[in-house]
């Protein structure tokens, strides 16, 4: 039987050692290695929601309802459950449980009715997770070498607050070699939890009393919301950034120094207490790598605000294209103001491993994030696992990198070679930021929109629902233009050639209903 996507032109991309070619992807192996997850990948680095040795429970084979209609709203609750969760939860709760009931019904379907290439090809593809599962293969072998397997009794103690220091120092070494950095980094600046959420939403905590404020160029992902308004009632303030280019905006969602200065602006003439600005770089999701430059000037419009600056550099190593550099803040021979510079890391995106560093010269903050280890540690074993992967540049150099990158290249270049030949077949113009780095796409289908609203990219969410396809939507990054979305890439190869397929189908939906509506 031909492949669903066999009816699509013959395409041939050819960097890096990879090849795609007629719908098909062939990503270079890296020797003998298991197509599977180590223990040490389940236990211990968190949920992997894809696992390629996922077997469904019996009931888990059943096709999970996706809860909605197009033309009717998601029901967020009505009186009655709102006064029976009034009696169990406090006012705190209620605002996390109705986040949740808003943000995470269409993940818990997911959960209950996963795709799998081989036992469950009809269940739900989600390409609104920025997971790496184009590493899994890669990471598994390497832990499961001989060296990751040692074991001794500090492993299974409690460590030091901040993290052992075998794990600190290997962290100092790899971001004064990976970021460039012009002087040794010191493991005193390091700290380590258990995630990039969890660092943001402790300096959150430590850095921001209850009501004040960050700012945050858009788009930016959800994930900041649950780290910082939820657990710390800290609020981030959007930057409002265009797509559209102009004599100011050279590019899309360009962040300038002088649209930093009219949201604070306008932040304080509300009586906002603005009191930092979080920074991804790369950016997530338009894939922006901001120059040495730029990064300067925003630093400067801190210190002359004396605002704190977080800058998430969780997909630095992410980057598969040589024109395209990253620049790390670590890298700056010197920062206008270093006790109020944070930068975080973490191995999530990169490795596809769970574990996040704050690195950071304020020693006062490092020793106030530290003891919120006791909620978010990691254990010693995992530790000591990480500890040794950071440490082995000859594999990172020679084998992860070069590999994974083309393996992204790969990936990346056969979603936008499907894009532009379902623009040919269905007759519709669509934009998409193609920067050749990160695990994500960030795709513009305002075309597809009648009238261009964001109840109408509601409906259009909904429609890769129905085809059991996941993709964020523009409005959870707070835009305020409708019709954009994320769609990640970083998916195996039958899983990609599936889920392009289905976003195939649900597009020449959504034409056909346009077209009615006109």
């Amino acid at each position: 039987m031909a492949h669903p996507c066999s009816d699509f032109a013959t395409f041939k991309v050819e960097k890096r050692g990879c090849m795609v070619h007629r719908g098909r992807m062939s990503f270079p192996a890296v020797g003998k290695q298991q197509d599977h997850l180590g223990a040490f990948v389940h236990a211990e680095a968190g949920p992997r929601f894809l696992q390629s040795t996922w077997v469904p429970e019996a009931n888990d084979m059943r096709q999970a309802p996706l809860p909605r209609q197009h033309d009717q709203p998601r029901n967020q609750g009505n009186d009655a459950e709102a006064a029976g969760l009034s009696r169990s939860l406090s006012h705190r709760g209620v605002d996390i449980w109705t986040f949740y009931n808003s943000h995470f019904k269409d993940y818990e379907a997911y959960q209950n009715n996963k795709y799998h290439q081989v036992l469950h090809t009809s269940g739900i593809l989600n390409f609104g997770i920025n997971e790496n599962k184009l590493c899994i293969d890669l990471v598994a072998a390497r832990l499961c070498q001989r060296d990751m397997q040692y074991v001794e009794d500090l492993q299974l103690q409690y460590p030091s607050l901040r993290g052992h220091p075998f794990l600190r120092e290997a962290v100092a070494q790899f971001l004064t070699y990976y970021c460039s950095a012009p002087h040794h980094l010191s493991s005193r600046n390091v700290v380590v939890l258990n995630s990039c959420s969890a660092i943001f939403s402790v300096l959150a905590m430590v850095l921001c009393d209850p009501g004040d404020c960050f700012l945050v160029p858009t788009p930016f992902i959800s994930a900041f919301i649950i780290a910082s308004k939820i657990c710390t009632n800290v609020e981030l303030i959007p930057v409002y950034l265009d797509s559209e280019i102009t004599d100011e905006d050279t590019l899309p969602f360009q962040l300038t120094v002088g649209k930093l200065e009219q949201a604070l602006l306008e932040a304080t003439t509300r009586c906002k207490k603005v009191k930092g600005l979080l920074l991804p770089n790369p950016q997530n999701a338009t894939g922006h790598v901001y120059s040495q430059e730029s990064l300067k000037e925003f630093l400067e419009f801190a210190k002359r605000n004396d605002l704190h600056v977080v800058v998430d550099e969780v997909y630095m190593l992410s980057v598969f294209d040589d024109s395209v550099q990253f620049q790390s803040v670590l890298s700056l021979d010197s920062l206008p103001d270093p006790q109020k510079t944070y930068v975080i890391w973490s191995t999530s995106k990169d490795f596809g491993l769970r574990f996040g560093v704050l690195y950071t010269h304020n020693k006062d903050v490092a020793l106030a994030v530290s003891p919120f280890s006791y909620l978010h540690s990691i254990s010693g074993i995992t530790q000591y696992r990480l500890h040794r992967l950071l440490q082995d540049r000859d594999w990172i150099d020679k084998v992860y990198l070069p590999t994974i990158r083309s393996r992204l290249a790969t990936a990346h270049a056969y979603v936008i070679q499907k894009l532009q030949e379902l623009e040919e077949q269905l007759n519709f113009n669509t934009i998409f930021h193609s920067r050749s780095c990160g695990l994500y796409l960030w795709i513009n289908l305002k075309n597809l929109l009648e009238p261009c609203t964001f109840e109408e990219e509601l409906v259009l969410y909904r429609r890769f629902l129905d085809h059991k396809l996941i993709l964020s939507r523009g409005q959870s990054y707070l835009l305020k233009e409708p019709g954009w979305f994320r769609l990640c890439f970083a998916e195996n190869e039958q899983e990609l050639m599936d889920g392009m397929q289905r976003f195939g189908e649900a597009i020449a939906e959504q034409k056909q209903y346009v077209m009615e509506k006109a």
